[in-house]
């Protein structure tokens, strides 16, 4: 099936990426180490014409191959690689909430759903 890869491109560096003639070959070449770096990030520089540079323009996260399911938290500029999980799909509920529970098993913890609660609050025993 072939493999897949987590990038995170700053918006604040699309002019320099827009600029930069070498930037699809730096990327490429960033995604092709990832599979060896073992899920340390790579930072992708990108040039202006005016002489600037953007260290980090994006940053390759993860490579993991089609057959597995990343699981990714991205904020503030970074990510942090959650897990792997081999899953046939990840797209209807059902299996979003199996890939929840995957993970949770995997760092020791279990995942059950909330008890259904009736009119103020009170729990449906009996229904």
């Amino acid at each position: 099936m072939g493999w897949n890869t987590t990038v995170i491109v700053l918006n604040d560096a699309l002019g320099n990426i827009a600029e930069d003639p070498d930037f699809g070959k730096k990327l490429a070449d960033a995604v092709q180490q990832a599979p060896m770096n073992r899920g340390k990030r790579i930072g992708v520089s990108a040039h202006s014409k005016r002489g600037g540079i953007h260290i980090d323009a994006a940053s390759v996260i993860e490579s993991h191959h089609a057959d597995g399911t990343a699981v990714v938290a991205v904020g503030g500029n970074c990510a942090t690689v959650l897990g792997e999980v081999y899953t046939r799909s990840h797209h209807k509920p059902e299996d979003k909430i199996e890939l929840l529970r995957a993970l949770a098993e995997r760092e020791g913890y279990s995942l059950r759903k909330k008890p259904a609660r009736g009119k103020r609050g009170v729990t449906n025993k009996g229904a």
